[in-house]
């Protein structure tokens, strides 16, 4: 599969661009992913068709309402999709939410930092971002530290009513 949406950002080795529908294979292995599920939830997507629901009421909605969403991230050179980092508007924060996740075949190699730098550069630019939140489970240490490594700062813990866990929230 081929990297053919909208380009938002590049990086050494990263072309960062809005997810395609034709990427709905790609969403379904990410989000069912044990580590996703752990972390950000059980989104209850079982096929491609749900992948392309998910896709079409998520990021092509934030898209078209605030400017910005989740964008797919793929390596410069073979193309393939690798992971998802974008910002995400949240109804119980004043300031966009950065969100990322990775497949495990990619991690450990420094591409969501790469990702988060490219999308956190690009948006803030475009959009006059001054103000970037991040929420994590307390448990997701890997997590945390990379949103350390992006300058992120804790500011406090929120109780996530849906899923009764803990977030921290950074901020930047």
């Amino acid at each position: 599969m081929n990297c053919k949406g909208t380009l938002v950002a590049q990086t050494e080795r990263l072309n960062i661009r809005k997810v395609t529908l034709a990427e709905a294979f790609f969403i379904l292995e990410l989000v069912n992913d044990p580590d996703w599920i752990r972390h950000i939830g059980d989104r209850n997507i079982h096929n491609q068709a749900d992948a392309r629901e998910f896709i079409e009421n998520g990021p092509f909605v934030s898209y078209q309402q605030n400017g910005y969403g989740l964008y797919v991230f793929c390596d410069n050179r073979k193309n393939r999709p690798m992971g998802i980092c974008g910002m995400l508007k949240r109804p119980f924060l004043d300031h966009p939410n950065i969100g990322y996740a990775i497949l495990p075949a990619f991690r450990r190699r420094g591409l969501t930092l790469e990702a988060c730098n490219g999308v956190l550069q690009a948006d803030c630019k475009r959009l006059g971002l001054k103000t970037v939140h991040a929420m994590i489970s307390a448990e997701n240490t890997q997590s945390i530290n990379l949103i350390e490594r992006l300058g992120f700062k804790y500011t406090k813990i929120v109780q996530h009513q849906a899923e009764d866990t803990m977030l921290f929230t950074y901020s930047k």
